[in-house]
């Protein structure tokens, strides 16, 4: 189990193995169609050869028996328009019996000298335009046997010199018994009368057409046949399967002069290749059977696999080794990345083993720059807000401030006002409860909030008069973070530097949605800057000098500083300033419901 898990993660989960598999792949596929295709052309060839080798002998037999059927129909027109049969059949019907015997005489003499120089004639008869036997030679022939009413008798026109061939039947017309499962061919022809038709019929020796037919074998088990117009064997080799003769009876398959095609299937398929007899226009045809044609290329095909096999280990060593090949520079690069990991910030990635991997190791080596970069400059910037949160941390107990909070409380006590002297003691320690609480990075809107409202109150105990506050907050922003102590700097610069010498000042505290952001504006209506003084000012909020410290508060600069070092562009202080009077300064954050 182990090792089929390793097996696949090999060949699925490693550069190496992938490049081995699929190269493997490709070109086995390649190699197995190729094979398939030669193995299909050599077939292809082989049976074009043995195909031609097969037309090539049922022609030389088709010419054989055209010979022989040749010789067969001279004899047989040169009877037919011989006188002596002519006599024969017009003094058929004489009375005079002398004169009638005589004729009959003749025709038996006739007869004899034809049998006694063609073997290949068996016997010939007469027969009337009734159907029945006039004369014959040889033995006795029943007189009243019906030949028109056989199925192997085709009856033709009275014309002269015209022979029809009759295909294979038995001869049952005899009276002697011994001749009736004889089974012979027959040339026909009419015998010229101008009074009525009257035939010569000629029965051919069957075993002439067998010797022909069986002188060349084909391949080993390969046969010939001799068939008539009905797709009935004249003649065919004992051990035929009979399958072959039943579907053979389909007269669609020879819809030609010659030709071929396969029948039957599996071992018992056979390739036909059939052409037509001149003379007759009977057909001969071979049967070959398909695994003897196979056989030749038995071999054949045994040499096609052995190459393919030899060819695909071939593959799978190359590619096994072109793989590890390219694989190798990889491994380097993978080793050098294990060395930066460790922490090893010298390593040079660098490899011109290939163009690909010169460009790879190239930007990684840039890339590795650039982190290292980024990661001076975060670090710079965690120390430049530790800086920032110490001065925060300095700026909320400012001498001058708690100073000035607690002359406010002295000039109460002397005045014996107890209420509020408990009011400011009690916001002076919240703030500074709120600003020494160094366990929270970011707080809810809503704390950030109260606290601004304790130093407002705080400062409107010192400066009576001098300005009002308003807060604008949706109740489902209140819940929602921001970075601490980010309203009091913006606050301080508005009560200091807006107000100089103004009665009744408005500082207007916007939270509000901005996209899937959160913007808090502070609105003053004071006396507003010039275009210089807030190019300025927009200036130093960019500036990453921190070295100018804080005085008299933390800043709009130190605000800006730390939302933009810990949330990124566009997230900051924007300073808007009216023509002839007010400021707004602008807050972006993020919306982070639930960070810390």
């Amino acid at each position: 189990m182990k090792r089929g898990v390793l097996i696949r993660n090999f060949f699925l989960r490693t550069l190496k193995g992938r490049m081995t598999l699929y190269y493997c792949t490709i070109f086995i596929v390649f190699i197995g169609l190729l094979g398939g295709t030669i193995y299909r052309l050599v077939m292809n060839v082989m049976l074009d050869q043995i195909l031609q080798y097969t037309e090539k002998i049922i022609e030389e037999k088709q010419s054989s028996i055209d010979t022989y059927f040749g010789q067969a129909v001279n004899l047989v027109q040169i009877a037919a328009g011989s006188q002596v049969l002519r006599d024969v059949v017009n003094h058929q019907d004489e009375t005079d019996s002398v004169a009638k015997l005589r004729y009959q005489r003749q025709a038996n003499d006739f007869f004899t000298d034809i049998l006694r120089f063609n073997s290949k004639v068996k016997d010939i008869l007469i027969l009337n335009d009734k159907g029945y036997i006039m004369n014959q030679s040889g033995a006795t022939v029943d007189s009243g046997y019906p030949f028109f009413e056989q199925a192997w008798f085709k009856k033709i026109e009275a014309r002269l010199f015209q022979v029809a061939f009759l295909g294979a039947h038995p001869q049952d017309y005899y009276l002697i018994g011994n001749h009736n499962e004889a089974k012979v061919v027959s040339v026909m022809a009419p015998i010229y009368d101008l009074d009525r038709q009257v035939y010569l019929l000629c029965n051919l020796n069957i075993e002439g057409i067998e010797s022909i037919s069986n002188e060349t074998r084909i391949e080993k088990t390969g046969f010939i046949t001799i068939q008539d117009h009905d797709n009935k064997p004249v003649y065919k080799p004992t051990d035929m399967p009979n399958v072959l003769s039943a579907e053979l009876d389909h007269s669609q398959y020879f819809n030609q002069e010659k030709g071929h095609f396969a029948i039957g299937a599996g071992a018992d398929k056979y390739l036909v290749v059939y052409t037509t007899l001149t003379i007759s226009k009977w057909r001969v045809v071979a049967y070959i059977p398909y695994s003897e044609i196979y056989e030749h290329t038995y071999i054949i095909r045994n040499i096609v696999l052995a190459s393919i096999l030899t060819v695909i280990v071939l593959i799978v060593l190359t590619s096994i080794l072109v793989s590890a090949r390219i694989n190798k520079p990889l491994l380097r690069l993978m080793n050098k990345m294990q060395m930066i990991e460790s922490g090893r910030t010298d390593v040079v990635l660098q490899d011109n083993s290939t163009i690909e991997i010169e460009k790879l190791t190239r930007r990684i080596d840039s890339m590795i720059l650039n982190i290292r970069a980024l990661t001076e400059d975060n670090f710079r910037y965690k120390l430049q807000n530790k800086d920032m949160e110490l001065k925060i941390l300095l700026s909320q107990i400012n001498p001058h401030f708690l100073y000035n909070t607690l002359q406010s409380i002295k000039a109460l006590a002397v005045t014996r006002k107890t209420d509020e002297i408990s009011r400011m003691v009690t916001l002076i320690g919240n703030m500074l409860r709120y600003a020494i609480n160094s366990t929270q990075n970011a707080v809810t809107i809503q704390e950030e909030v109260e606290h601004i409202s304790n130093y407002l109150s705080i400062q409107n105990y010192r400066y009576p008069g001098k300005f009002k506050y308003e807060f604008a907050i949706p109740d489902e922003l209140r819940a929602e973070l921001t970075p601490k102590l980010i309203l009091q700097p913006i606050v301080e610069n508005a009560i200091v530097h807006a107000f100089p010498q103004m009665e009744e000042g408005l500082i207007r505290i916007n939270v509000r949605e901005d996209g899937a952001d959160i913007r808090i504006e502070i609105v003053d209506n004071g006396k507003g800057m010039t275009q210089n003084e807030w190019i300025q000012l927009t200036d130093k909020l960019s500036s990453v000098d921190h070295e100018d410290g804080y005085k008299g508060g933390v800043g709009l600069r130190n605000v800006h500083q730390r939302i933009h070092n810990r949330y990124g562009a566009p997230y900051g202080v924007t300073i808007r300033a009216g023509l002839e009077s007010g400021l707004c300064v602008s807050i972006l954050i993020p919306r982070l419901r639930g960070a810390t």
